[in-house]
């Protein structure tokens, strides 16, 4: 733990508008790309300068905990996704339909121009209420990575109704959620059931996404 808090503390200088501009890349790459590999990639990237947001606004120790919780959730996204790409190739085999061709590695998503005019309207919203209604008791960065997090989520969620997807949109909004609760209230006890909701989330992202994609499946 001592090691992680130490280079916690070299990087600490990302942790402010860096790391703003680096979760708005990581809500591009889930708004524009198809990959869902980029996608895990993504909220890895997500949680990771948002656990460096949360140092400033609680103790180190309870961001690194967080940071973990947050990598272990990109990890389940990421062995989801894969299950879900088997399932789909076993599904091909067995009914001798020819297998879907692999989409390149940064290929766009489908209507790329209207979820790119998206983005750029999530950043122009996050922006507005940043300046009208300035978040209490959080430094100006954080409000905004707050804002970013939670609209961008709920764009998210409102653009597909794959489980797997808009699952990840409402994590990103949890995420913007708890960084600016736990600012509010930063004790241990209400950090750590802030995790193990998000955790549960993702859990339930997958189950719904696994029993989506099999009840897909058989109907075919």
């Amino acid at each position: 733990m001592t090691t992680i808090l130490e280079l916690v503390d070299r990087i600490s200088f990302l942790a402010a508008m860096p790391a703003v501009g680096a979760i708005f890349v990581s809500l591009a790459l889930l708004l524009i790309v198809r990959r869902w590999q980029l996608h895990a990639l993504a909220m890895a990237i997500m949680y990771f300068f948002s656990a460096l947001l949360y140092t400033r606004v609680i103790r180190p120790e309870v961001a690194v905990v967080k940071l973990l919780i947050g990598w272990m959730i990109a990890l389940t996204l990421y062995m989801t996704g894969r299950y879900l790409t088997a399932l789909q190739e076993g599904a091909e085999k067995t009914t001798g339909e020819e297998q879907t061709a692999r989409p390149p590695r940064f290929s766009l998503a489908a209507g790329a121009p209207l979820r790119s005019l998206v983005l750029l309207t999530v950043l122009m919203v996050a922006l507005a209420a940043f300046v009208r209604f300035p978040l209490p008791q959080v430094p100006g960065d954080v409000g905004l990575a707050c804002y970013l997090l939670a609209i961008g989520g709920v764009f998210l969620m409102g653009l597909t109704e794959d489980p797997f997807r808009s699952g990840m949109g409402l994590l990103m909004f949890l995420t913007g959620f708890d960084l600016f609760f736990g600012a509010l209230e930063p004790s241990l006890v209400v950090a750590g059931l802030l995790g193990v909701m998000n955790f549960l989330v993702a859990l339930a992202v997958t189950f719904l996404s696994v029993t989506h994609a099999a009840q897909w499946e058989s109907g075919q």
